[in-house]
């Protein structure tokens, strides 16, 4: 069986370049390792990542995150069982100063600049309403 979930978290730090092209890299392995796949976006401090996968392989992810010291208050918005994947393998998408350089980094994703569509089969699905709302709003310190 596959689930997903979908959970939002605040950073503990503002994040270099640097720190978040070496968390996807980190992230991409334990990932992919554990069969897991999805999309992370940083943005204004916050997270928002759907991730999907066996049920065990996602629930051991969410744990681990939990732990994580590099945010916190972390919600999950939605739990899932799904027929199929939505990703194919696991991507992060954030806003740098210069997007065209981190833009050549592998698993780097384009979403916070509005130029990827998802799959029709995805796009009505609550959680694409929840990352699309999370890429649209200004989440300053709020």
């Amino acid at each position: 069986m596959l689930v997903s979930i979908v959970y939002m978290s605040v950073a503990t730090h503002e994040f270099s370049e640097d720190e978040l092209t070496e968390m996807l890299a980190g992230a991409r392995l334990n990932n992919e390792a554990l069969g897991v796949s999805g999309l992370l976006v940083v943005k204004n401090g916050r997270f928002m990542q759907l991730l999907e996968g066996p049920a065990w392989s996602v629930d051991d992810r969410f744990a681990a995150i939990e732990r994580d010291p590099r945010h916190h208050a972390v919600k999950s918005l939605i739990r899932e069982d799904i027929e199929r994947r939505r990703f194919d393998g696991w991507s992060m998408a954030y806003r740098g100063l210069d997007d065209s350089d981190i833009a050549s980094v592998e698993g780097f994703s384009p979403f916070l600049s509005g130029t990827l569509d998802f799959p029709r089969s995805f796009d009505r699905t609550s959680a694409a309403w929840l990352l699309k709302w999370f890429r649209d709003r200004d989440l300053g310190d709020a």
